[in-house]
């Protein structure tokens, strides 16, 4: 049961509401079962009822107050008086996530054991119980499908291919329509006749030209004007994807002329619409799921490009992109695992991803950081080909390698467990610039396929073995402070009218990063997000709520500069971290000015509590 304040009362001093469904589904024997085991719970203004990495062994049902539940600095639902949690910290599922109360807070508190024992004894009761928890898990999941689903639903046609607009005259022959199509590898030209009224746009396709010259026997020669249709269907090029669908359907056409401010910029096909549209997170892990080939898999992984660009263009938050993109990835890693590695290797193995795709905060792709943990005493023949193929393939789907070589393919990251836990002993003893950077990125280290007790096992040791050592967590901490995060940007230099670019992960992302790493690592945490790790400092005192608010806050705007400078480059062929403030908007490049100064009193903070300056 959850820990419960001093000042806790007596469940009998208030009356348990037996009209709440499903309770009013018990028996008078029920009742007096459920009354006699029955806990309170008195909670505080601003107090965690209930912290994101506590199983619960308790109902909770609202009597007075607010309970908020937050999953990722974000308020996920409310619960009040006769509300009823937490069904799924009982039976498991969904995201991490805390229960705070928002105003003073009363509880009952039901014994896992006596709401299984009444479940089980009264069947309509626990039919509601089953159906509850199977109702939140599935809204749970469809959450996520129907916020995306509502992004690409406001999805612009700019953010599709446009076919170049292909011009002829209407004096043009039939021949030469042909042979400007074949040339340009197009499917349709558009016209433009002239008459004594002006000038007309029509449009001629090549199903067009089949049946005029096959069909109706036109000579080749014949001028196309009199022959293309003149009833375009246009749309404008910020108008909603979803318009221009209806609009096919509608007319049962498969190109649309697309304008802008009223001129012909480009054709929509229906392919290149229907491509965007299918950039669906469960479209791709179909793809993923019924992959039979690592050929399959690159098709799906090059897909996840597209719904990052359209899911960001459309506003969607960086966090729930994030998120996406983490689960598509770790999908891809594990079935291009399976393809690849005998049923032994999949059974006594355990595939890891670490860094920033550890930590659930990768955006767009980037190196690999991936390991495989082997259980001790096994061995592979196989096993060099399969780890040397899994970081080509990885290649190949576009993730680069990793310039430190922390690969699979490389026999440092590929090794027995107890291997492992040598390695760990040497990061944390002999703490080196090496091997401090190796315990940060294996700190955040998920499983991803394979036995994921072996990780348990190898985060378990690194954990056992630190101990209350000022002189390690000076060390590990003292990168926070490595780069420097400009002050004065907006003052002094825009005066002088100078734009530099900033290199925002070295100056704000990396200091929140590290430094919240090194605080959670401190605490023996086993979260490795970064906003989880915010939050779950908050609920054990580390950080004030007010602190925790900002940083998160900060970290997802951050976040999203980073990502749409990087979808920016990447139209250019180069990736890379540098934004420049000249080139936002007046609010983003404020907004950004107060997360410099607020990345600037972390690294204080930083500094101070892990006495860096001493």
């Amino acid at each position: 049961m959850t820990d419960q304040p001093s000042q806790a009362a007596t469940a009998h001093a208030i009356p348990f509401d037996f009209d709440l469904p499903p309770f009013d589904r018990l028996d008078a024997a029920g009742r007096e079962r459920l009354a006699r085991a029955l806990d309170i719970g008195v909670y505080g203004r601003d107090e965690v009822v209930l912290p994101r990495d506590q199983a619960a062994d308790v109902l909770f049902v609202v009597v007075q107050g607010t309970i908020q539940e937050r999953r990722g600095g974000e308020i996920a639902a409310v619960y009040g008086p006769g509300d009823r949690f937490d069904l799924q910290a009982l039976y498991g599922g969904g995201q991490p996530r805390s229960l705070v109360a928002v105003e003073p807070g009363l509880c009952h508190l039901i014994p896992r054991a006596v709401l299984e024992d009444l479940a089980r004894d009264y069947p309509d009761f626990g039919e509601v119980i089953v159906q509850d928890f199977a109702q939140r898990m599935t809204a749970l999941a469809s959450e996520r499908s129907n916020r995306e689903m509502a992004a690409l639903t406001m999805a612009r046609i700019r953010q599709a291919y446009l076919h170049p607009p292909l011009f002829v005259e209407g004096t043009a022959s039939l021949r030469e329509a042909a042979a400007a199509m074949k040339t340009h590898r197009a499917s349709s030209v558009l016209v433009r006749d002239r008459d004594a009224q002006g000038e007309r746009v029509g449009i001629l396709t090549g199903t067009d030209l089949r049946d005029l010259v096959v069909l109706d026997g036109r000579p080749v020669e014949a001028p196309v004007g009199p022959l293309a249709n003149y009833e375009l269907l246009t749309l404008d090029r910020d108008d909603l994807l979803f318009t221009a669908l209806i609009l096919m359907t509608k007319h049962a056409v498969r190109r649309l002329v697309i304008t802008e401010q009223g001129r012909i910029v480009g054709l929509l096909g229906q392919s290149d619409l229907l491509a965007v549209l299918s950039n669906h997170s469960q479209v791709i892990g179909l793809q993923v799921e019924h992959a039979t080939s690592p050929d399959d898999l690159r098709e799906a992984s090059h897909a996840i490009v597209g719904l990052i660009r359209t899911l960001h263009a459309t506003g969607v938050k960086v966090s729930f992109i994030a998120d996406l993109v983490t689960e598509l990835n770790r999908r891809i890693f594990r079935k291009l695992f399976e393809l690849l590695a005998p049923p032994d290797l999949l059974a006594n193995s355990c595939l890891i991803v670490m860094g920033s795709e550890g930590r659930g905060e990768q955006l767009l792709k980037t190196d690999q950081d991936n390991g495989l943990i082997l259980r001790d005493g096994y061995d592979c023949q196989e096993l060099g080909r399969v780890t040397a193929e899994f970081t080509r393939r990885l290649v190949e789907f576009g993730y680069p390698p990793c310039p430190g070589n922390i690969m699979l393919s490389n026999p440092e990251w590929t090794r027995p467990l107890a291997a492992y836990k040598d390695a760990v002993f040497h990061w944390i003893h002999r703490p080196d610039e090496a091997a401090q950077m190796n315990l940060a990125i294996f700190y955040d280290a998920a499983a991803v396929a394979g036995d994921a007790s072996l990780l348990e096992e190898a985060k378990g040791y690194l954990l056992g073995r630190l101990q209350d050592n000022q002189m390690f967590f000076t060390h590990f901490a003292r990168p926070a402070l490595a780069f420097d995060t400009p002050s004065g940007l907006f003052a002094s230099l825009f005066e002088r009218r100078r734009s530099e670019p900033v290199d925002i992960k070295k100056a704000a992302i990396f200091p929140i990063v590290h430094g919240i790493r090194a605080l959670a690592l401190e605490k023996h945490m086993a979260e490795t997000n970064t906003t989880e790790r915010i939050w779950a400092l908050a609920d054990k005192g580390v950080l004030n709520r007010k602190m925790a608010g900002e940083l998160a806050d900060a970290f997802a705007f951050l976040s999203t500069l980073r990502m749409h400078a990087r979808i920016d480059a990447a139209g250019d062929g180069e990736i890379d971290n540098s934004v420049r403030p000249e080139e936002m908007g007046k609010l983003d490049r404020d907004q950004f000015k107060d997360c410099l100064a607020l990345v600037k009193s972390f690294k204080e903070t930083i500094a101070y509590h892990f006495r860096l300056n001493h």
